[in-house]
């Protein structure tokens, strides 16, 4: 046990007499790191530059070398980007490209890498249009909502297009930071988390 998290580990390891694994290789432990971090496997100079270094903390110096790298930004808003979800092209039937959608990507990258804090990340993608003096990039923040399927289809009746859209925000409001299915409060109370159908209206 050399941290606290380890003794719970061992303890579970215990339970199903199960040996620990051996201390990885330092050639293993480098491309393990590298692909966490920044999705990506070190290069083979990178792994002799890492073997070469004797530094008692080399592991941790990586580790930091890692997290300041523009690709920290780009393996982790990925995962977020999923659950925000975005797309480069608008859905529905004509599927139009969206020229700009970049931006709203890029922000979230921009914001991994500079360790936004989670607040911050939060308020800026709902409502960064509303704070006050907002600039361009809390603007582009609020890309969050306008991933929604959308249609330019002729004949389309465009309020219920709008209602389509703002239920769609409502759930991944729900999903992406509260971690409910707020969805199925559209048509009755939740019958699982303590949601109403009044609380999904409300956020709606």
């Amino acid at each position: 046990v050399r941290n606290p998290v380890d003794a719970f580990v061992l303890a579970k390891l215990e339970i199903l007499r199960v040996q620990p694994a051996p201390e990885a290789s330092r050639n293993t432990l480098v491309r393990r790191v590298y692909l966490d971090l920044i999705g990506l496997p070190p290069t083979p100079s990178q792994v002799a530059a890492f073997l070469a270094d004797s530094r008692p903390d080399a592991y941790e110096q990586l580790v930091d070398q890692l997290l300041r790298s523009p690709h920290y930004g780009e393996k982790w808003a990925r995962v977020w980007l999923d659950a925000a979800r975005y797309a480069d092209s608008e859905g529905g039937v004509q599927d139009y490209v969206r020229p700009f959608a970049w931006r709203y990507r890029q922000w979230v990258i921009d914001a991994l890498n500079q360790n936004m804090p989670f607040d911050q990340f939060v308020v800026e993608q709902v409502a960064g249009d509303l704070l006050p003096d907002a600039t361009l990039e809390q603007k582009l923040a609020t890309g969050f909502h306008r991933n929604t399927v959308t249609s330019r289809e002729g004949g389309i009746d465009l309020e219920k297009l709008r209602y389509d859209q703002l239920v769609d925000r409502a759930n991944t409001i729900g999903t992406a930071f509260l971690g409910l299915t707020v969805g199925c409060a559209q048509c009755h109370d939740h019958k699982y988390d303590p949601f109403t159908q009044k609380d999904f209206y409300s956020l709606y």
